[in-house]
C-alpha cells in the first residue's frame, strides 16, 4: 500500500475496517515501528502536526487501527504496568502463527503475560502487554470449535484454576 504522510504531494484514500480502534500511546513513532516489526502491521498513512503523529492508519490482517499520540484533555496513554480497560485479540491462521507472533512481539519488547498454550484441543492462545501498555491476545481457533466448546472449557477453568 502507498503510505501517505501529511507533507506528500499525492494522497491515498482512507479505507478503514468497520470497527477501527484508536490506540493512544506516549510515543507514536516508536509504537508504529513496534507494531510493524512485532505484529507485521502495515502503515497506510500518517498525519502529523509538526513532529507529533496525531493520526495514523495501520492494517493487520483484514482490520485497521489508528496509533496516535496522547492529547492533553482528550486522550491518555495507558500505563504499561497498570490495568487497561480494553484488550485486543488477533485471530491467526494457525497455532504455529500464535507461537511465532508471540515470540517476535516479546523479542521486540513486549511483556509476556501468558505464554502460548493450548487452552483445549483446537484453541491456542497467548497474552502480552506491548511496550506501550496495550494488552494483546494472539489466538488460533480451529474451524470445528464451537461456542459450546469454549463454554465447557470456561466452566472447567472456573471450577479449578480460577478459584
Amino acid at each position: 500500500m502507498e503510505t501517505y504522510r501529511s507533507d506528500d504531494a499525492e494522497e491515498t484514500t482512507m479505507q478503514n475496517s468497520t470497527l477501527h480502534p484508536n490506540l493512544t500511546v506516549t510515543d507514536a513513532r516508536a509504537a508504529i515501528d513496534y507494531y510493524v516489526a512485532a505484529f507485521g502491521a502495515e502503515v497506510i498513512d500518517e498525519i502529523t502536526a509538526g513532529e507529533t503523529i496525531i493520526h495514523s492508519d495501520l492494517t493487520l490482517g483484514g482490520s485497521t487501527f489508528t496509533v496516535a499520540a496522547a492529547f492533553a484533555g482528550s486522550s491518555v496513554a495507558p500505563d504499561p504496568a497498570g490495568f487497561v480497560p480494553v484488550s485486543f485479540t488477533v485471530n491467526l491462521s494457525s497455532a504455529d502463527d500464535v507461537d511465532a507472533t508471540f515470540a517476535r512481539a516479546v523479542a521486540a519488547g513486549a511483556t509476556a503475560v501468558a505464554e502460548p498454550a493450548d487452552w483445549f484441543e483446537g484453541f491456542r492462545q497467548s497474552e502480552l502487554r506491548c511496550p506501550f501498555g496495550h494488552r494483546w491476545f494472539f489466538v488460533h481457533v480451529a474451524p470445528e470449535i464451537t461456542a459450546a466448546d469454549v463454554q465447557r472449557a470456561s466452566d472447567a477453568w472456573m471450577a479449578t484454576d480460577a478459584s
